[in-house]
């Protein structure tokens, strides 16, 4: 298994983890990937070139952007050169991270295939299109994804609705695409607690804040509320925001009972913050697979999101009334409404989370990777 974009390495080591515990000894796995340190990981691991450290993963400055693209090239040559000589069954991809700007891994995947004439190429689509693109920055990504998606054997997508859009929108044969769900992230030092609720309804958003994931959209809900209604609605944001978006939330959210933490915190700052939840929200306008809701699973807090398909498939089992219409300020204040009801049943959304852990533990997930590596 292969990251060489350094964007994912909680999922990365989840995975790999799981799959070096349930897999045979005559399987051979090896996790290469940048920002991972090969000995505190369960797993064989390789350690590839790193010039960017995993904090300023997520900065846009132009040193990052190039010492990143340099980190790519270095890592795709000892890619092809560890390839040649270890001749794997299965080169999995986590990410192909010069896509977004580029199609120049069309000639790495190219070399690679040379390499190994035999090895089958995999690639996991995290996301169907860079966040934030508009029509035309979709088109483009269109573009240089026909050029590399040829070299692909198979893709692997996290939901089925997700495989139909990428499958419909890139012209892609379904017999090449494998559904494997994303893994309920477990934070290393948080215990669940639950508790009551107190004077205030405890209202929370964390992760990475951005526009595709509709962070203004329940900035406006709250606003629309009844004064008499807002008062009893604490809520909190918090999670690394670019600048611009910053000066939004901030101008939008001034005179309302919100905390803004729009920053990285810590994680055990952030388990803190989620533990003293009574609801989690996840307002996103467009999302492929989020991250961040399969962790509020593992919290069993009640959660309330957009109705996205994919966040109604990841969230098989729950009752429509913790869905609202995607984009719609209105609907989800008119969902805040009745979260206040002290009728509001917070317990039937607890009872559901222990089989959707189950259904998307990492030990499940390791095992329906090795039924189909089985037959490769």
């Amino acid at each position: 298994m292969v990251d060489i974009s350094g964007k994912i390495p909680r999922y990365d080591i989840a995975l790999c983890e799981a799959m070096a515990s349930c897999f045979g000894e005559k399987d051979d796995l090896t996790f290469l990937a940048v920002n991972v340190d090969p000995k505190s990981i369960a797993c064989k691991a390789k350690k590839l070139v790193s010039f960017v450290p995993q904090k300023m993963q997520n900065s846009e400055n132009k040193f990052k952007r190039f010492a990143k693209a340099l980190e790519g090239l270095v890592n795709y040559l000892y890619l092809a050169i560890y390839v040649f000589w270890k001749r794997p069954s299965i080169i999995h991809f986590q990410w192909l991270p010069f896509l977004e700007i580029c199609s120049i891994e069309r000639l790495f995947l190219r070399i690679i295939k040379l390499s190994s004439p035999k090895s089958k190429i995999w690639l996991t689509i995290h996301n169907i299109y860079p966040h934030n693109a508009d029509e035309r920055a979709r088109n483009r990504f269109k573009s240089r994804f026909a050029a590399v998606e040829r070299l692909i054997d198979t893709f692997v997508l996290h939901l089925e609705c997700s495989k139909q859009v990428f499958c419909r929108d890139f012209s892609i044969d379904g017999s090449r695409c494998k559904v494997f769900p994303h893994g309920v992230f477990k934070p290393q030092n948080a215990n669940i607690t639950h508790h009551e609720r107190g004077e205030k309804l405890q209202l929370v958003m964390f992760g990475n804040q951005s526009y595709y994931k509709g962070t203004d959209i329940l900035v406006d809900a709250i606003a629309l509320l009844p004064k008499d209604i807002q008062s009893q609605i604490h809520t909190t944001i918090v999670g690394q925001t670019p600048e611009e978006y910053q000066k939004v939330l901030r101008q939008k959210s001034a005179g309302l009972d919100i905390d803004l933490i729009l920053k990285r915190v810590s994680d055990e700052l952030l388990d803190k913050i989620i533990l003293k939840s009574d609801v989690l929200a996840f307002p996103y306008r467009e999302i492929t697979q989020s991250g961040a809701l399969l962790q509020a699973l593992f919290f069993e807090r009640p959660v309330i999101s957009s109705n996205l398909p994919s966040f109604k498939e990841t969230l098989a089992g729950f009752g429509e009334e913790m869905f609202f219409e995607s984009g719609n300020a209105e609907s989800l204040s008119n969902l805040l409404k009745r979260l206040v009801d002290p009728s509001f049943d917070y317990e039937k959304q607890r009872k559901l989370y222990e089989a959707l852990k189950e259904r998307n533990s990492w030990k499940n997930i390791a095992m329906m990777y090795r039924q189909d590596i089985q037959c490769v």
